[in-house]
């Protein structure tokens, strides 16, 4: 009997603290439990809501520069070259050859320096029935500008030095020099389409050989031109 206690106590001792830990076990266990249930529950929904954003883009346009080999380019203007085509198509011509008549007959021959400046040479002949034979020449300086009413006319006014002689018909190795300043004034119209020009002139003249003043020079005129 004694023996019996004996076990019985033993058996307590361990048993005890297994039952302790049983419990504190199952309280654990419904801590759990209650923490669990105090969660709110999610419900999953059943369909998904998808928001669709459209974004439009701007299509680009590539412009492609072009390459420094692929450059085109542009013809240079020479400016003074157009300026002396401007200046030549201005002028009624460039030079002429011709014939003029009234006071005696005179062998021309005319020269464009600018569009409206030109110089001319004239080489006159008059001959004075049972006196004398005349010869002079003469330079001009002329300026000549268009007349825009009328196309293809020109004014022109001009001056410059002269020299002639004249020789008696009936007196050999005879005749006398002169020499003077000469001014011109007149029109020149210029044929369209063809080469020719005509001309109608006045040249008074001043002698500084003692002749004086004189008017009978000039007259009508015809060029060919070029």
């Amino acid at each position: 009997m004694k023996h019996l206690k004996i076990i019985l106590f033993l058996m307590g001792a361990f048993t005890m603290p297994n039952a302790e830990a049983q419990v504190k076990k199952a309280a654990k266990a419904k801590q759990e439990v209650r923490k669990t249930e105090t969660k709110p529950a999610v419900t999953p929904s059943s369909s998904t809501t998808t928001t669709t954003v459209k974004v439009e883009t701007t299509p680009q346009t590539n412009i492609t520069k072009p390459k420094e080999s692929e450059k085109v380019s542009q013809p240079k203007i020479n400016t003074s070259h157009k300026e002396i085509v401007i200046a030549d198509d201005d002028r009624p011509y460039k030079a002429a050859f011709g014939i003029k008549f009234m006071w005696g007959i005179s062998a021309t021959g005319k020269y464009f320096l600018k569009k409206d400046q030109a110089v001319e040479a004239i080489v006159r002949y008059r001959s004075y029935s049972g006196l004398g034979n005349d010869i002079a020449i003469t330079a001009l300086y002329q300026y000549e500008k268009p007349i825009t009413e009328v196309a293809g006319l020109y004014w022109l006014v001009g001056a410059g030095p002269y020299y002639g002689h004249f020789s008696y018909k009936w007196y050999a190795n005879s005749g006398s020099s002169y020499y003077g300043l000469a001014a011109m004034a007149g029109l020149e119209y210029k044929l369209n389409n063809t080469p020719l020009a005509i001309s109608v002139d006045w040249m008074p003249a001043f002698d500084f050989n003692g002749g004086g003043f004189g008017s009978e020079s000039g007259g009508l005129g015809i060029k060919y031109t070029f």
